[in-house]
């Protein structure tokens, strides 16, 4: 991980708090998903069984496996957001976003799902992989 903050990341992914003011949020949070927040501009929904099965098939991922397949959605996600996300594949930008976002918490230490907490991460262009800045 990088130690200093990129001066411009290319977009964030935010996980917003269980006890966020947005409506939406609290609803995803209630159903027992995780919320996403892809750049300020799109909200996605990851169900709890997808993100336990994705999460599951992490687990036997070598390092660099992870490390490849965080920088090539990254990437993706980048020069989508970079285009236009009103004519992407909205499926696509947002299995993009999950693959990076569930990668960077394993990468991170996180040991299960359940232990995502609220935090957001910043993709450096420059250097092509994740920041995470975990919020208090």
């Amino acid at each position: 991980m990088p130690s200093a903050l990129p001066e411009a990341p290319a977009f964030t992914l935010t996980c917003p708090a269980k006890d966020s003011p947005d409506h939406q949020v609290r609803a995803i949070r209630a159903r027992g998903n995780l919320p996403l927040m892809i750049d300020d501009r799109l909200l996605a929904e990851i169900v709890h069984g997808d993100l336990t099965e994705s999460w599951e098939t992490a687990v036997h991922l070598p390092a660099q496996a992870l490390a490849d397949m965080s920088k090539l959605a990254g990437e993706r996600l980048a020069l989508v957001l970079e285009d236009n996300i009103g004519s992407a594949d909205l499926t696509d930008v947002v299995s993009d976003a999950a693959v990076l976002f569930l990668l960077a918490m394993r990468r991170a230490g996180v040991k299960s799902p359940d232990e995502i907490g609220p935090c957001t991460l910043l993709w450096d262009e420059e250097r092509h992989q994740e920041l995470i800045l975990k919020r208090v």
